[in-house]
This record gives structure tokens, C-alpha cells and sequence, in this order.
């Protein structure tokens, strides 16, 4: 009986191409992180599925990506952020990455998720959502 070992070009690559994926993730992440914690709605625009899914205090539902700018802009210019940090991050199980962190503003801080979903070569955020931050914290 012969066993199966894969050559090291082969693993190589294997490794090279989940690097490749990995990082191309976390440049999304990180651009959607600048962009909350500096209020660029238009920005955190770019890196949005056509129709996302989005929460707000003052919204909830699924938005163009020009209808979620236009509403997200709102939200900064009433409450301008002071940095975005991320606390918890994972996968869930249909493979979408997530984030959970804490966005202070000038009148007050949120708690803010996000989820990237692969599409096409890239990740983009289908699904935002800015909640009001928990009185004991």
C-alpha cells in the first residue's frame, strides 16, 4: 500500500493561496475599523455588499450602498467616534467572518458587529449593525 505524501511545492502553495486569503480579509477588516472609527461613511460605502444589512439606533434595514452612506454619515455627524477597537472576532458556520468592538463617540459609546462574506476575490460587509453600549460597562 503507497501513502499519499504531497510534495512541498504542492504544499507550498496550498499554504501560500490560505495566506493570500487571510490577508486580503484582514486588509477589508482593517479598512472597515479606520473608517467607523474615524466616521468616513463613504469609506466604510466601498467596502459594502450592494444591499446590506444594517442597525442603527435610528434604522434598521437592508440598504443600498448609497441609502447606507447617507445614513451612516448621519449617524457620524451626530455622533462623531472617537477610534473603533475590536474585542472579539470569529467565523460562523456559513463561513463569514465576524466582529465585535466598542465605539466611543462624543455622546456616548456603541457597540458596534460587522460581518465580511467573500465575494468574488474580496470580502465585503454584508452585514453592519451600531448599537447603544451597555450602561455597566
Amino acid at each position: 500500500m503507497r501513502s499519499f505524501i504531497p510534495n512541498r511545492t504542492s504544499f507550498l502553495l496550498v499554504l501560500l493561496l490560505a495566506f493570500t486569503g487571510l490577508r486580503a480579509q484582514g486588509g477589508v477588516k482593517d479598512q472597515v475599523v479606520s473608517a467607523i472609527g474615524s466616521g468616513n461613511a463613504a469609506a466604510l460605502a466601498k467596502n459594502m455588499v450592494a444591499n446590506v444589512d444594517m442597525t442603527l439606533p435610528s434604522a434598521s434595514d437592508y440598504y443600498s450602498k448609497a441609502q447606507a452612506e447617507q445614513i451612516l454619515r448621519k449617524f457620524f455627524d451626530e455622533h462623531p467616534p472617537k477610534g473603533l477597537t475590536i474585542v472579539h472576532e470569529g467565523t460562523n458556520r456559513s463561513g463569514d467572518s465576524y466582529y465585535i468592538g466598542n465605539l466611543p463617540t462624543q455622546n456616548g459609546d456603541f457597540r458596534v458587529t460587522f460581518f465580511l462574506k467573500k465575494a468574488g476575490d474580496g470580502f465585503q460587509v454584508k452585514q453592519l449593525r451600531i448599537e447603544a453600549g451597555r450602561a455597566d460597562r
